[in-house]
């Protein structure tokens, strides 16, 4: 498993609730709220579909960390479902 996908599986599994966003760039952002109070973000292009994810920061109260994770596509189905609200 790579590490896009663990911090993909952990949001799925963990997350306490999440929020969808545009980004800049005409993509799609989604931002995981995590139990330990944590917020992992996930962005896709605007032409992208569920192999086109990647992990990006992690915010948390000590501080975070920049990823740029690419997420493969059976991990990605489940941020493109969420996200869009119909299966990708």
């Amino acid at each position: 498993m790579t590490l896009g996908d663990a911090l993909t599986q952990e949001a799925l599994t963990t997350g306490t609730g999440f929020s969808i966003s545009p980004t800049g760039a005409g993509g799609l952002r989604l931002a995981f709220r995590l139990e330990a109070g944590d917020v992992q973000h996930f962005e896709r292009p605007g032409s992208g579909g569920r192999a086109d994810w990647i992990a990006t920061d992690l915010e948390g109260a000590g501080g975070g960390c920049a990823f740029n994770e690419p997420v493969t596509a059976p991990w990605g189905r489940g941020l493109e479902l969420l996200a869009t609200g119909q299966e990708a």
